[in-house]
């Protein structure tokens, strides 16, 4: 049994378990440990979570009890995906499609596109929003932790 549900402050251990997963399983090819770990220490410590869940919407999959994915949006003048995340044993299974849709039906008639950032060398990343419908506005590169990221600016339109 599962639920896609509005993340709540008892989500936090479980988000920030997914985040460290999915991160060590899709980066640590690309980046070293160190930059990965301090890209989870500062996006995923708990009073920034915490802040997070009161002002953005942050969507948790619950699967048996268990936090298996999450999808965190930021509404201000255009719509963003910022952080969208599935735990590697629960990927392949809906999990990431499902955050996704209820997150844009919760923006229904607010924006025209919602826009996301991805890094290029996460082909399973690209490739997966690519098939829901995302498009390659530009590639850019961003040195964080002394290492240069190859990201892109993704957008999907939400009008027809």
């Amino acid at each position: 049994m599962y639920e896609v549900r509005i993340a709540t402050p008892k989500d936090v251990i479980g988000i920030r378990d997914v985040a460290t997963k999915a991160w060590y399983n899709t980066y640590l090819d690309i980046y070293a440990a160190s930059t990965v770990n301090e890209l989870l220490a500062a996006s995923y410590n708990e009073s920034h979570l915490l802040k997070r869940l009161e002002t953005q919407l942050f969507l948790v999959a619950v699967e048996e009890d268990e936090v298996v994915g999450f999808a965190n949006f930021i509404s201000g003048t255009e719509l963003y995906l910022s952080a969208h995340y599935v735990r590697p044993h629960s990927q392949c299974k809906g999990f990431g499609r499902l955050l996704l849709e209820k997150g844009l039906a919760h923006f229904q008639d607010q924006y025209d596109a919602v826009y996301l950032e991805v890094d290029m060398q996460n082909k399973r990343g690209v490739a997966f929003y690519e098939r829901e419908g995302f498009e390659i506005t530009r590639t850019y590169d961003r040195d964080m932790y002394e290492e240069t990221m190859h990201l892109a600016l993704m957008k999907k339109p939400l009008t027809t």
